[in-house]
């Protein structure tokens, strides 16, 4: 494994995008959530037999939203997307993956991982990942997303309608949730690999 000096350079492995979302748009994804039952327990990539939903790696509900189901939402996150890309990160990037909708109750978490272990269609690799606030920071406390950068690592505490972007091979984590609920969604996007 090798770490990111993010700091040498004077060139950040992150961005901070306000206002991404609005509350109209917030409140279809939540009726759609709610209306289809779609939160379940998370899982995650494990090679050991039932550990996909080890609490002690991972503790969060999830919903899985589809681009069918939400076009509205799909095209403000493309915007943003494309934008943040266009202006900061210039990746080759071709489609963004099924939204995860996150909640994490007291004593949620997510430990350290990367989101780039996954292809998708046409063997694209994830290559850029986000996550938005979906409710007010002083509705829980923990919960603070941390992306590692090698030695200087990044602590943000999102706010609501808040997304931070990053290349989906740093090390991240969300923190322990204290008390209160955090809400999040999350997304990858993939392009071509890198060469």
């Amino acid at each position: 494994m090798f770490w990111i000096n993010s700091t040498s350079a004077g060139t950040e492995f992150f961005l901070i995008v306000k206002d991404v979302l609005n509350d109209t748009l917030l409140k279809e994804l939540e009726d759609h959530v709610e209306t289809y039952n779609l939160l379940a327990p998370a899982k995650f990539i494990s090679d050991v037999e039932d550990g996909d939903q080890n609490p002690i790696v991972r503790v969060t509900e999830v919903a899985w939203i589809d681009t069918r189901t939400n076009s509205n939402l799909y095209g403000t996150l493309t915007a943003a997307v494309n934008k943040a890309n266009h202006e900061y990160f210039n990746f080759n990037l071709t489609t963004i993956e099924t939204l995860q909708y996150s909640v994490y109750p007291p004593g949620g978490h997510y430990k350290c991982h990367t989101d780039a272990a996954l292809k998708g269609q046409g063997g694209d690799s994830r290559k850029l990942s986000f996550s938005i606030g979906l409710n007010n920071e002083d509705e829980y406390e923990g919960g603070e997303l941390e992306i590692w950068t090698g030695g200087d690592n990044k602590i943000f505490k999102l706010r609501k309608f808040e997304m931070v972007l990053f290349p989906s091979w740093i090390p991240h984590q969300v923190h322990p949730i204290k008390t209160g609920t955090r809400k999040s969604l999350v997304g990858w996007v993939h392009g071509p690999d890198f060469i």
